[in-house]
This record gives C-alpha cells, sequence and structure tokens, in this order.
C-alpha cells in the first residue's frame, strides 16, 4: 500500500513577508509609507465609527429638510432665517461660516427648489 504524503501547506511568497516586514519596521508618514499591518484593524473599526456617526447626523439633517422643505425655500430666498439656522447646526456648519453659506445658497437656489437631496449635500458638504 503506498504512502500518502501530506498535503502540502501554501507557503506565502518571498515577495509578500518582504513587504510585510518592510511596513512593519519602516516609520515615518510621507505619501510612500505602507501602512502597519498590525495598525489596519483599529483603523477601519475608526472609520466604522466615524462612518456611522456621520450617517447619523446625515439622516437627521435630510428629515428636517424634507419635513420643512418649502419653508427652508423661502427662508434661503429671503437670505436665512431660524429653520435654516437650525438646519445648518444639525449638519454641524460652523457658525461663521453660516452666512457665507447662506448666500451661496440663495444664489444657487434653483437647485435646491425641487430638489431636498441637493439641499441635504450641500449642507453636508460645509458640515463639520
Amino acid at each position: 500500500m503506498p504512502t500518502r504524503k501530506p498535503p502540502r501547506r501554501a507557503r506565502p511568497s518571498a515577495a509578500i513577508l518582504a513587504a510585510l516586514l518592510l511596513a512593519a519596521c519602516t516609520g515615518g508618514d510621507d505619501a510612500g509609507h505602507l501602512p502597519n499591518p498590525l495598525s489596519l484593524p483599529g483603523q477601519a473599526l475608526g472609520n466604522a465609527i466615524g462612518n456611522g456617526i456621520y450617517n447619523a447626523r446625515r439622516g437627521k439633517v435630510e428629515a428636517y429638510l424634507k419635513a420643512h422643505h418649502p419653508a427652508l425655500i423661502e427662508e434661503i430666498s429671503a437670505g436665512g432665517g431660524p429653520l435654516l439656522t437650525h438646519a445648518m447646526a444639525l449638519a454641524g456648519v460652523r457658525p461663521e461660516m453660516r452666512p457665507t453659506l447662506a448666500l451661496r445658497l440663495k444664489a444657487d437656489i434653483g437647485l435646491y427648489v425641487n430638489s431636498p437631496e441637493a439641499l441635504v449635500v450641500a449642507l453636508m458638504v460645509h458640515g463639520g
């Protein structure tokens, strides 16, 4: 009866090992730097938390804008108002940026009249 050889394990290539060792040993923050593989799970978790916070804020802004869209359009046309100020606060727009943003929204009012989603995007882009 012939003896069976045990299954052969796949071995990582020398290039992959070299890249991992290089990434683990190098320091610095230059653009060509490969990230330390040990830090990747932490970065992924941080990104997931950040995305969750952003999505929750965007959901609040979207719900508010859809509930008050006609009145917000009137306030934008008038140059501002309490509903627009609250919408900007929900989106995280810094107070010192709000007057400039109100002027930009007024200048582009045609984009927002029929599209609450476009207004959501405009506020979220300027939000923190």
